[in-house]
Order: C-alpha cells, then structure tokens, then sequence
C-alpha cells in the first residue's frame, strides 16, 4: 500500500500568490490564479492537475479573513487532494484502473490568521492562522476525500533591507480520514525570501516541504521560483514555476495568478 503527500505549491499559494514586497491599506482583496501540476506523486502514472482558487478577503487591522472557492480538474487514477497534500487512493486487489479526467467544484476553504507581533527592527512579524477545508468536492469523482481537514499554523516575514525580505511558514494539517483510509497528520514548512528589483517588480524563491502523509514514503519537497508585478497600487501579477525534489512531491508545474486590493 502506497501513499504520497506534498504541500503543493497550490495550498501555500492560498495563503497568497506571491510575498509581497510592500502592502498598501486597502481592506477588500480579490484574488485568483491558475495551477498546473503534473507528476506521479509515488505511484505508476502521471497525474495531471489542474487548480484554479477564487479567494475573496478582509483585512480588519491584524485580522485577516479569506474564503476559498476553488475549481478542481485532475486526469489520473488514483490519487485524491488532501488539506496536507495529494495522496494515492487504496486500490481493491485485482482491480484494473483506466485514466480519466474529472473536473468540478473542488473542496471550499475558509482561513483567519491575526498579526500577534508587527515587524520591529530585531523581530519579525508573526502572524498565527487556521484553515478549515470544507469536504464541498465530490469524493465518488475523486475530487475530495469527504472529510474536513484543519490547519493551524503561522507564518513569520522580516525585512532586512529595502529590498530584500524572508519568509517563514510552519503548519500543521489535522487530515480526515475516510472510509477505509488511515492518513497521518501532515506537518508542513515553507521558507524563502523576495527580492525587489525595482518597485513595481520582484522576484522570490521558497522551498517546501511537508511529512509524507503515510509512513514509508517520501517526505514532498519542491523548489518554488517566480516574480511578481505590480502594475498599479491595487492589481498585482504573480508567475511562478514548481521543480519536485522528491518522490513525494509534483515532477513540476506551473502558477500564474492575479490579485486585486480595493
């Protein structure tokens, strides 16, 4: 029996679709992006997935507020996106599987982080946040697992220059398990940094990775590099492309995506 999990650069890019350099004080934001993804993540064939995000937000102060409504079009077998990641599917014995493609609403998420610590000249910024999944995607079509999966987890920037900014995330996925499954929970980190290379533009570079949701498996890891531009105080454009490091993870993909603040 096999499993493969990996914290896609998809579920990081909800928690926005590049670092952002500078942020203005807008208090609604909009965002959306397109997420290409192809690998075989530890089993026999390739899986190609296709994930597209609609998040709509508030930012009260420290507290932030974002719900997720994402499209989900996967063309594989077996495999089955998780809040920690993808994983295979168990297979009956003896049963023979054909590729197909399914496609619909894929599983809604809601996510509120608050600002504990603002950035000072020694520490970062530290900003705690919990994600809940909705099981709202289609488990008899393999878009879901049919189970809620929690996140808790926070995230930590600082400023060393007028340019130059590093990340720091840390998760931890409490993964539902349905009928006939056994997932492990899935602990999950990103870091990186962003360079401004004029104002309206910058480009970064993370890597992530995660526990692997079985044990026995490989542990995701990938290589995460793009720009972003802003082409007005209120729309950013962000373009970043994915490498696998490991068995665990996607052999690579491709992100583009889009954010308004107003």
């Amino acid at each position: 029996m096999r499993y493969g999990a990996v914290v896609l650069a998809i579920v990081l890019g909800l928690l926005g679709a590049g670092p952002a350099v500078a942020e203005d004080d807008s208090r609604w934001y909009l965002s959306t992006s397109v997420n290409y993804l192809k690998g075989d993540y530890g089993t026999n064939d390739d899986v190609e997935i296709v994930y597209v995000p609609v998040t709509f937000g508030v930012r009260l102060d420290r507290l932030n507020l974002g719900l997720t409504v994402p499209y989900f079009r996967q063309t594989s077998q077996d495999v089955v996106l998780t809040g920690g990641g993808v994983a295979e599917k168990k297979k009956k014995p003896g049963a023979v599987t054909e590729s197909h493609t399914e496609d619909g609403l894929g599983d809604i998420l809601f996510r509120a982080s608050f600002i504990v610590l603002k950035e000072g000249t020694l520490v970062p910024e530290i900003e705690p946040y919990v994600k809940i999944k909705f099981p709202t995607a289609d488990e008899s079509r393999g878009l879901g697992t049919g189970e809620f999966d929690e996140t808790i987890g926070v995230n930590l920037s600082k400023s060393f220059t007028d340019r130059l900014s590093g990340y720091l995330t840390l998760a931890y996925t409490f993964i539902g398990s349905p009928a006939g499954e056994n997932f492990d929970n899935s602990f999950g980190w990103s870091i990186g940094a962003a360079f401004a290379v004029t104002p309206p533009f910058s480009i970064f570079a993370f890597l992530d990775g995660s526990t692997a949701i079985a044990p026995g498996q490989d542990d995701p890891l990938e290589l995460r590099v793009g720009a972003e531009f802003r082409i007005t105080k209120a729309v950013k454009l962000t373009g970043s492309v994915v490498k696998g490091l490991s068995d665990g993870s996607a052999d690579w993909g491709l992100s583009t995506g889009l954010a308004l603040r107003f």
